[in-house]
């Protein structure tokens, strides 16, 4: 799916556009969602989604279900995926934003943040003390180790990471796995047991340009949800939920959350534990292949559990019954279909991805060879291995090589054929 694609249309290869099932809007935050939804743009999926990760980030480590060793708390980590425009993802973090801010006041002036660019720059924001408290360079640290990230431009989050001798994705993909966080410097910067929360925005096409082979089979990706974004109807004159509305959402909110903070191990019920059993045979099964989108989705049974305790907790519940299960079960199914959506045209050859997505975004009358090498791979492949990509690309329907008469000699390249 290009940015110029209309966004309620199947994708380049066919799949449809991801269904919100039902089940996914139980309890509290189905309802906060169905409140705001006549008033908004905003996309009802992207809006649950970014609820749940920033009511996450604000209910802290302590609750959570051991499985393997593993604490999984409530940690949801969400990246909303959307055209420039139309896509509403600012609108669907702006309106979730208006709730917060009378859940939990502190929290919300304090405690949510952006700009990621390094990994020292994370750990600050959750550092333990250090120093000589008796100093006058005595550092107190963070007092509250709950954060919650949001990134609006996610593009240039991976392009940080990409810099020679940054370290920002590899903390990152630590920081959804929980425990301690620091640098390996001279003077380390260290986080004991912070609790990050993360929601990013992005495009298809950026994302489909920025992560590389490396960061999909190394975890980044697979420690986000990805959620596609729409606008969900036309408001020339803006919505009008009230304000004392948002408030009485806020302080709902609020209330489940306190309660949260007060829980620890959770269990199943027996209902969740024999539908849990059965789920699992279906999250563990490598039925996505071993391509790009295997790689997005290889954290499903994990993302999964989380998922159910979020929903848990924000039912008002200290243990996670059957319905919240089906909540996580089909919030999963959304993401999973958002990630074939994206991913789902993806060779293997994240080489010839590329090039087939730069392709697809240059439109008629298509690409010259000196255009792939210096635009789309910036010059780092030598002619031979740009000829035979090109050759990759002309095997696939839908792909032409067009020669260019000029002044001298030809110019050749590709072009997209537009379907008739």
């Amino acid at each position: 799916m290009s940015d110029a694609e209309p966004d309620d249309q199947p994708s380049a290869t066919g799949r449809p556009w991801p269904v919100l099932d039902d089940r996914a809007m139980h309890g509290l935050p189905g309802r906060i969602v169905s409140a705001i939804l006549p008033h908004t743009e905003a996309d009802p999926a992207a809006m649950l989604f970014t609820l749940y990760s920033a009511a996450g980030a604000m209910i802290g480590k302590e609750p959570h279900i051991l499985t393997g060793g593993v604490h999984h708390g409530a940690r949801l980590w969400s990246l909303i995926i959307g055209r420039t425009a139309g896509g509403m993802k600012g609108t669907s973090w702006a309106e979730v934003r208006r709730v917060l801010k009378h859940t939990d006041p502190t929290f919300h002036e304090d405690r949510i943040m952006g700009g990621l660019s390094s990994a020292e720059g994370l750990i600050i924001q959750v550092r333990d003390p250090s120093g000589d408290p008796e100093s006058d360079s005595y550092d107190e640290g963070a007092t509250d180790k709950r954060l919650l990230v949001v990134e609006s431009e996610f593009a240039a989050v991976l392009a940080q990471g990409k810099r020679e001798g940054n370290t920002l994705l590899p903390l990152i993909r630590q920081a959804w796995d929980g425990g301690t966080l620091r640098t390996m410097t001279v003077k380390p910067k260290i986080a004991t047991e912070p609790h990050i929360g993360m929601i990013g925005h992005i495009t298809p096409t950026e994302l489909r340009m920025k992560l590389n082979e490396a960061e999909r089979a190394g975890g980044t990706m697979n420690r986000f949800l990805p959620v596609l974004s729409k606008r969900s109807k036309l408001l020339p004159d803006g919505g009008d939920l009230s304000e004392a509305d948002v408030k009485a959402l806020g302080a709902e909110l609020s209330s489940v959350i306190v309660k949260a903070t007060t829980i620890g191990q959770m269990r199943r019920s027996t209902d969740a534990a024999t539908r849990w059993r059965l789920l699992y045979e279906r999250l563990a099964a490598d039925h996505a292949g071993d391509g790009p989108v295997a790689q997005v989705v290889a954290r499903a049974a994990p993302q999964v559990l989380r998922l159910s305790v979020m929903a848990a907790l924000l039912d008002g519940c200290d243990y996670v019954d059957l319905p919240h299960l089906e909540v996580a079960e089909a919030m999963w199914d959304y993401a999973e279909d958002s990630a074939w959506y994206v991913f789902g045209g993806g060779s293997g050859n994240p080489d010839l991805d590329r090039l087939k997505t730069f392709v697809d975004e240059a439109g008629e009358p298509g690409v010259t060879r000196t255009d792939i090498n210096a635009k789309c791979f910036g010059r780092n492949k030598k002619a031979s291995e740009v000829d035979a990509l090109v050759v990759e690309l002309l095997k696939i329907n839908g792909y032409a090589e067009f020669t260019r008469p000029t002044a001298g000699r030809p110019v050749k390249g590709v072009r997209r054929i537009k379907a008739k």
